[in-house]
């Protein structure tokens, strides 16, 4: 658990991911630029030399967009490395077309930009010193260009900004979202811990309150003294079962393994985390293709019964709730809808905080949608909350099909 808020806040493996995208996009802008220039410019050129150049970003790209999974505890190396080929590969395309003169080497400028946000010190004046090196090197070429290149610079410098641009506002987003979802992660894991500390520091009081209520409940002969007794033993076991549920509630699920997961079996398999009388109540509704999803089963079972029981309290006793089940190309959505009185939306946002709840004082801890939310911002997913004063709420929890579960 301690390095789930440091892999959701992952720099090098989120620039990764947009470096990887971003070399689709240079892969693209080559050819074109390289292609125009022969033909339409009549500018001579080494097609061949600048294809092959082309083509080890396609294929390095292509390697990574398959492997980049695997790759994701080496990310910063990853990163330098592409940033190195990128360059080195750059520099045989300029040597070849003009050399220094050559409008597109502001392209440095995007590689040392790229390499500044995402590398260590280190390795970025690693890049520094060998893109120094390279742009060096453009001097002794002897392959000038025969047309005029102002226009080319302007070209030049217009795309090199529109590239920094792109790949800088991309990952500061990104950046953001996995700033946020690591806070609440943090979140998570401190409410787990204060969770078992909570429950294992008044266990044994609270053990010894109840072993003397039993006895003074044993003893006592007056009708009112054994009515205390009653009293004391009832509030122990409300609160040994507050600490309880408090304690599983905060660790169940955290670390399982993504295991795959029948949703034909699923009214089966979440009947042991319901009440018995919610059971019956729930209109199931399996329009899914897909016959399987992948994630850690308790987890998952644990949070859709958090959402039923949450609908079946919102409702009365004889109306049902349903639970619809769909998919799309990447994700499997669960919609869990009730027939209560809905929510304003003041209220509705808010849910999911931790410790927030519309329950009566004593019924509700605030901690089940919240530790529903965390679940599937875990697994990439997504929860949205829906609902209409006078008209029932909707809650609908996406997970991707296949794996998403951050370890």
């Amino acid at each position: 658990m301690a390095s789930g808020a440091s892999f959701l806040f992952d720099k090098p493996r989120i620039g990764l991911r947009w470096l990887v995208r971003l070399r689709w996009l240079a892969v693209a802008g080559q050819a074109i630029t390289c292609l125009s220039t022969y033909f339409l410019l009549k500018v001579p050129l080494p097609l061949a030399l600048l294809g092959g150049c082309i083509g080890v970003t396609l294929i390095s790209n292509a390697f990574m967009e398959f492997f980049r999974e695997r790759f994701r505890k080496r990310s910063t190396a990853i990163c330098a490395m592409l940033l190195l080929l990128d360059t080195f590969t750059l520099t045989v395309m300029l040597y070849w077309t003009g050399g220094v003169q050559n409008p597109f080497a502001t392209f440095y400028l995007l590689h040392l930009t790229i390499a500044a946000i995402l590398l260590p010190a280190l390795w970025t004046w690693i890049i520094v010193a060998v893109c120094a090196a390279c742009q060096g090197v453009l001097f002794f070429s002897h392959h000038a260009l025969d047309a005029g290149h102002v226009p080319g610079l302007w070209i030049a410098m217009v795309l090199t900004a529109i590239f920094i641009a792109f790949f800088v506002s991309k990952l500061s987003r990104e950046l953001a979202e996995a700033r946020r979802l690591a806070v609440r992660n943090e979140r998570f894991e401190s409410l787990a811990t204060l969770a078992a500390g909570v429950a294992h520091e008044l266990a044994t009081p609270l053990g010894t309150i109840a072993v003397v209520s039993t006895d003074l409940g044993h003893s006592a002969n007056p009708a009112e003294t054994l009515a205390d007794a009653k009293l004391i033993r009832s509030e122990v076991e409300r609160c040994r079962g507050i600490l309880e549920k408090l304690s599983d509630q905060a660790t169940r699920g955290v670390g399982d393994a993504e295991n795959p997961i029948r949703l034909a079996e699923l009214p089966a398999l979440i009947q042991p985390f319901l009440k018995p009388e919610h059971c019956p109540r729930i209109k199931w509704e399996l329009e899914s293709r897909r016959p399987l999803v992948f994630a850690p089963e308790a987890a998952l079972l644990q949070s859709l019964a958090v959402l039923i029981k949450n609908a079946c309290e919102a409702s009365r006793p004889e109306e049902w709730v349903g639970l619809t089940i769909t998919d799309d190309a990447k994700h499997v959505h669960f919609a869990v809808r009730d027939q209560g009185c809905g929510m304003p939306p003041e209220i509705a946002t808010r849910i999911g905080e931790p410790f927030f709840t519309t329950k009566e004082p004593g019924v509700g801890m605030g901690l089940g949608v919240f530790l529903v939310r965390t679940f599937v911002e875990r697994m990439r997913g997504k929860l949205d909350i829906q609902s209409t004063a006078g008209k029932g709420t909707v809650i609908r929890l996406s997970i991707p099909a296949e794996s998403g579960f951050i370890d």
